[in-house]
């Protein structure tokens, strides 16, 4: 009976000692935080080791997240990825969709997220402003080309096809003109700016016959002139001799001519007139951007992202580079509390702590039974 106590005894304090032991081996790896003196005799084994060794671990967990597990190449397979491509289609639609359907305005969101006030005003300065700069740079760049070596031969048989049209229209318009009563009231005006002066054989008709007469002789007959067929054949023979003249000119002297800020500011505002983009600014999003919800959702947004991700995927290796990973890294681990740290790798592995220690003492508890035999075989 003695025998069994003295085993158990050996076996308990065994596994007490073991336990024991290991769960103090673990502790020591965190606590203390901090080295503890005794005057000036540093105790041993103080701080504990993580806290000891806190930066070469940083920078061992730095160079093996950049080095193994946070890696361009890595990175690189999951853009190409179609799943991944999918789920960040997926992703830039849903957050498309929801600012297509928000009751603030483009000019709201500038102001919150860019600090920019009176955005109507400064987009339709910046407008006119990159529209003159290129207008400028185009023809300083192509001043001593003509202007026929510019135009694409597209634009300028797309131009001659209007000719035809645009003489007929000047041949009705003055036909319509000098029919009416202010084209009327514009012969008399000529017609008696060309008789003062003329000497006394003019006078003398004017006055026996007087300016109603003269003009009721002379409207028909421009109006007759105006509808006249070939009338419309002058006009276009006019217009194409300018035509002609216009082509033969270098674009220097048309430039030299032409107020490139009044051609940007007439532009901004054909713009505007017809694609109303301005006016957008100050509405609410959802009033007119679902009209194009189908087409920004189902085209430009995939299309966009097949443009972007070669590029992107291109270019991790450099942004891995510029972002320097392994000194940041490096640097977060450094400014964690010890006390973070310990609570980070008990979450991960506090289990298998746990195991350790119930290893220990069940090797303790072996050990102590061995003892006690041991002592009991040689007494």
């Amino acid at each position: 009976m003695n025998a069994i106590l003295l085993i158990l005894i050996m076996i308990a304090m065994g596994a007490i000692i073991g336990g024991a032991t290991n769960s103090l081996a673990i502790k020591m790896l965190f606590r203390p935080y901090q080295a503890v003196y005794i005057k000036n005799w540093r105790v041993p084994f103080t701080p504990g080791l993580i806290p000891k060794r806190r930066k070469d671990m940083a920078e061992q967990m730095g160079r093996m997240v950049v080095d193994h597990l946070l890696t361009p190449e890595g990175m690189q397979e999951k853009f190409n990825e179609r799943g991944f491509q999918k789920q960040v289609i997926q992703i830039l639609q849903r957050e498309a969709k929801g600012w297509m359907h928000s009751k603030r305005s483009v000019a709201d969101l500038l102001k919150q997220y860019a600090g920019v006030t009176d955005a109507r005003g400064k987009m339709t300065a910046y407008s006119e402003e990159w529209i003159d700069k290129k207008l400028q740079m185009f023809i300083y760049h192509n001043q001593e080309k003509s202007i026929d070596e510019m135009l694409p031969p597209e634009w300028k048989i797309s131009a001659e096809s209007y000719f035809d049209s645009f003489a007929a229209r000047i041949a009705d318009k003055g036909a319509r003109y000098f029919e009416s009563d202010a084209g009327r009231v514009q012969l008399e005006t000529l017609l008696e700016k060309f008789l003062q002066g003329k000497g006394s054989v003019f006078n003398f008709l004017s006055s026996m016959f007087g300016n109603d007469k003269i003009l009721d002789k002379l409207q028909p007959e421009l109006v007759r002139f105006f509808r006249d067929p070939s009338s419309a054949m002058f006009f276009k023979g006019f217009i194409i001799k300018e035509w002609e003249k216009l082509l033969d000119q270098p674009v220097w002297k048309a430039g030299a001519q032409l107020n490139t800020k009044s051609v940007a500011r007439y532009s901004v505002k054909a713009l505007n007139r017809e694609l109303t983009v301005l006016d957008r600014l100050d509405m609410p999003i959802a009033e007119w951007a679902p009209s194009y919800e189908e087409h920004i959702i189902n085209k430009w947004i995939p299309e966009l992202w097949d443009q972007v991700q070669p590029a992107l995927s291109a270019k991790l290796l450099s942004v891995f580079d510029y972002l320097e990973l392994e000194d940041v890294i490096r640097e977060r681990v450094d400014t964690f509390s010890v006390g973070r740290l310990e609570a980070m790798v008990l979450a991960i592995s506090g289990k298998e702590f746990k195991m350790i220690t119930y290893l220990g003492a069940l090797l303790g508890g072996f050990i102590g039974a061995f003892q006690g035999l041991f002592a009991l075989f040689f007494s």
